[in-house]
């Protein structure tokens, strides 16, 4: 529970003219929105001509008698608006699958899996060789051939490997660390 004791007399004085300021800029608020006009000052028996739209009216509205002329096109537009529903209902917009499949892709699109399996040289020429997956023998690349994925090999040495890719150059350790 809060102890008025505790409080200083200061302290007292401060949330009182918090408080007050409060108030007071409510109050001003009010009277400022007031005198810009963005709260209707109407009086209760006349509704202003741009709220007539929401203004209910004062007696329940009066049913008219139905011909039997409107009751038989009422009728015509109801029986219209379910055979539309229904065929809706049979197109089944949200659980459409494809008609035919998708043609087969003459490349894939992720590049095989492989991996460096040594570096070769002979004379003066290096190659790496590279493993793919499913396939028994290896493939040798020399400097400026590409890698799967599109990385163009810069540099080999007996160490490394350096590739481009996107215009960044990047060094492929090939030791064991």
């Amino acid at each position: 529970m809060l102890s008025l004791k505790k409080i200083s007399r200061q302290q007292l004085i401060a949330a009182g003219v918090i408080v007050v300021g409060i108030v007071a800029g409510a109050v001003a608020g009010f009277f400022s929105i007031s005198a810009a006009g963005l709260v209707p000052q109407n009086s209760a028996d006349e509704p202003a001509a741009k709220d007539a739209p929401f203004v209910l009216p004062a007696s329940p509205p009066v049913k008219k008698t139905v011909s039997p002329v409107t009751e038989d096109a009422a009728q015509l537009a109801s029986k219209s608006a379910q055979k539309a529903e229904e065929e809706l209902a049979d197109q089944r917009m949200w659980e459409a699958t494809a008609k035919q499949p998708l043609p087969p892709r003459k490349e894939p699109m992720t590049p095989p899996r492989w991996r460096v399996v040594g570096i070769t040289s002979v004379g003066s020429v290096k190659s790496v060789l590279l493993l793919f997956e499913n396939q028994p023998v290896t493939e040798a690349r020399g400097i400026g051939d590409k890698l799967p994925g599109g990385a163009k090999i810069v540099d080999i040495a007996q160490d490394h490997l350096k590739i481009v890719l996107n215009g960044q150059t990047m060094k492929l350790n090939l030791r064991k660390q």
